[in-house]
């Protein structure tokens, strides 16, 4: 035979072990699922990188193979038949025997290894006893830094780092071959110049000699297969927010990530099982031959399915469920971080109609317990009265909603229960239970109450949260944790009447900023007062810093102005529905000098007239007496704005905008100065509601 079919015929069981392996591993990864079929192009480069591996492990693998004969033929007692020798080769004389009958041999003693020097043994124990302290005993000091280091780095794989060192008791048999020339690196500083090709080319061989049997026929090579294998069934987690540190750590992340990119998620997979069979066969042969291949078979069992199987469970256990959203809908989130995804659960609840607060908990991540949890919490804050309550039981005192409640004493928090139609300060909006079985942290149940309050805002109130000027109080609590915890959620009192089901959206005694813009002044005592500081300024409240606007809302208003006084020249007051993200665009309907209701329209803050009324009979002008208004703007069916105004004395002002109109509309007061400043408008009365 040719000196290139030796070689050929030398590298044939490497290159089977390793490609047969490495086909074994991604085919069995991509049918259960652990990662997706890659395109056939990579199927074929991570095959044509098996058989060059099996190439590089030729010498190793077909020494395991010799020494797996030899412990198979020393158990038996018996040789096989020699092959004819080679024409010219000196004759081989056997002691007479029957045809086909083998050499009966004494049955040799298998070679066993030698035990470990005692410097040795005691060097390993103590590096066991150090990690064992650092990573398996809570009690010891740096036990936390430690284990936060070594998960880094290592991952999940660190808990097991205590018993690695116990396998460098057995000396494993090595090739010949150089020392690895460790006096090169050190050129540059030794000889004070740099290396040359050769040396350069030496060191490199040399290296990758030395990885190559550390890499495919030790234990540190099953070591880094697991290492790799864990970043990749376990959802490929970015190094920087601690996802790497529940899988194959930063040794993990650096080597699979590069085999990753090029051969896909699968054909690493392949490539790394394979590299781990190899290295647990050669491992097998080496102790089979020294213990016989019962223990051969045992070592070969446990070096292959303890890795494989703890790195396959990894992909479906260990992970950490979270509730977020995810095109339109509510989703379980399985992950190593809540910024990681390992796998997706739709819960069927859609995103829209949840609250402001709800969509920002859901972003950040509301961390359960898995799937079937998720789904309850997510249906429970989607829709709180399914977790309604009877009371909630503060401390000596008991609330139910749709109570009314005051104070005993400005900063005490004992509350009692009052008639709405009598003066209260709040109103019970909602009683229920959180969904929370385990204690998920106070920041979480802070967030979930917020969220559940402002869910069940709408079907108290009849307007949905974020639909009106209306706040929320801050939520009721119970101290400490209790599972499924009850909450009390309440809006303050705008008057001496409940405001189930209402639909109010403003109004005098509303708890926020009336943020006034530049040049206008907003007080609130008794009433309201608006001034315009300066001459030509239009003030409206609430200003611009309440950016409330509701897309195709129609909005009622009840309002009632104390008189503004002859010096106010040619001063209006009245109301407006305008856009709160542009206080430019709108509607205004205001009262003139000579008390006539005009509609206008706003476009970049530039009036159209679109109605009047006539002068008012009977009723005098906003100067000398107070006036009474109420306005409304609604949508029509055809895609327009309704806009009316009345008053008394007969004041009735009606338009319906169909040109562009302005559908994005909130509640607003207004006063224009024209003259002078200094006027100021007083709102004795100001409610708004949706129709």
């Amino acid at each position: 035979m040719s000196e290139v079919g030796e070689r050929v015929r030398a590298a044939l069981p490497a290159v089977a072990l390793l490609t047969l392996a490495t086909a074994a591993v991604l085919g069995l990864s991509t049918l259960l699922g652990i990662a997706p079929a890659p395109p056939i192009w990579q199927v074929v480069l991570t095959l044509v990188a098996g058989l060059l591996l099996g190439i590089a492990a030729t010498d190793q693998v077909r020494a395991a193979l010799t020494d797996w004969q030899g412990a198979t033929a020393a158990e038996s007692g018996t040789h096989r038949r020699t092959r004819s020798a080679p024409r010219g080769a000196p004759a081989v004389h056997l002691p007479p025997q029957t045809p086909d009958e083998p050499v009966q041999l004494e049955k040799p003693r298998p070679p066993r290894p030698a035990r470990p020097s005692w410097p040795r043994i005691g060097i390993i124990a103590l590096i066991v006893a150090a990690l064992v302290a650092l990573l398996w005993v809570p009690q010891v000091p740096v036990h936390g830094v430690a284990t936060a280091v070594f998960t880094f780095v290592f991952g999940y794989a660190a808990y097991a780092l205590p018993v690695l060192p116990l396998l460098l008791l057995w000396p494993l048999p090595r090739l010949p071959r150089a020392t690895w020339p460790w006096q090169l690196p050190l050129v540059p500083f030794v000889d004070r110049r740099l290396w040359t090709g050769a040396e350069l080319g030496d060191l490199a061989v040399a290296t990758l000699q030395y990885l190559r049997e550390r890499v495919l026929t030790r234990t540190t090579g099953i070591a880094l297969a697991t290492l790799g294998l864990l970043h990749l069934v376990r959802g490929n987690p970015s190094l920087f927010d601690g996802g790497t540190s529940r899988a194959g750590g930063l040794a993990g992340w650096l080597l699979a990530e590069p085999l990753r990119l090029v051969f896909a998620a699968g054909g690493a997979i392949g490539l790394l099982g394979g590299i781990l069979i190899g290295a647990a066969a050669v491992i097998a042969a080496s102790v089979g031959r020294a213990w016989g291949t019962v223990a051969g078979y045992a070592v070969l069992a446990v070096a292959v399915a303890v890795p494989l199987l703890g790195v396959g469970a990894g992909h479906w256990l260990g992970f950490e469920y979270y509730l977020r959203t995810e095109q339109g809908r509510v989703v379980v989130v399985a992950g190593l971080s809540p910024s990681h995804r390992q796998a997706v659960h739709d819960t069927a609840v859609p995103v829209d109609g949840l609250s402001p607060s709800l969509l920002a908990l859901l972003d950040k991540g509301l961390q359960v317990t898995g799937n079937d949890d998720g789904d309850r919490i997510a249906k429970a804050l989607a829709d709180p009265s399914q977790a309604a309550a009877d009371t909630f039981v503060g401390d000596q005192f008991e609330l139910k909603a749709g109570e009314c409640f005051d104070w005993i004493g400005g900063s005490s928090q004992l509350r009692y229960v009052t008639p709405c139609n009598a003066a209260h300060i709040g109103e019970v909006t909602y009683v229920g239970h959180l969904p929370f079985l385990d204690d998920p942290g106070r920041d979480a149940v802070d967030a979930a109450a917020k969220a559940v309050c402002e869910q069940s805002y709408g079907a108290y109130l009849g307007v949905p949260y974020g639909q009106s000027f209306l706040p929320l109080e801050k939520p009721m609590l119970p101290p400490g944790w209790t599972a499924r915890p009850v909450i009390a959620c309440s809006v303050g009192a705008v008057g001496p009447w409940t405001l189930k089901g209402t639909k109010t959206v403003a109004a005098l005694q509303q708890k926020v900023p009336w943020a006034a813009a530049s040049g206008c002044k907003v007080e609130v005592p008794d009433a309201l007062r608006v001034t315009a500081e300066q001459p030509n300024t239009r003030c409206v409240a609430p200003g611009p810093e309440q950016r409330l606007a509701v897309q195709g809302g129609g909005f009622a208003m009840d309002l009632e102005f104390a008189a503004i006084g002859k010096t106010a020249g040619g001063a209006k007051i009245g109301a407006a529905c305008l856009d709160g993200a542009d206080l430019g665009n709108g509607y205004t309907f205001e009262v003139g000098a000579d008390g006539v209701i005009e509609i206008d329209k706003l476009v970049g803050g530039q009036p159209t007239k679109l109605a009047a009324s006539a002068k008012p009979k009977n009723a005098g002008p906003p100067t000398t007496a107070s006036t009474p208004l109420q306005v409304t703007c609604k949508p029509t069916a055809d895609g327009g704005i309704e806009l009316t105004a009345f008053s008394t004395g007969n004041r009735k002002a009606t338009a319906v905008d169909k040109t562009n109109p302005v559908t994005r509309l909130s509640p607003r007061l207004m006063l224009s100065n024209a003259g002078a400043g200094g006027v100021v408008m007083t709102a004795m009365i100001f409610n708004a509601t949706r129709v």
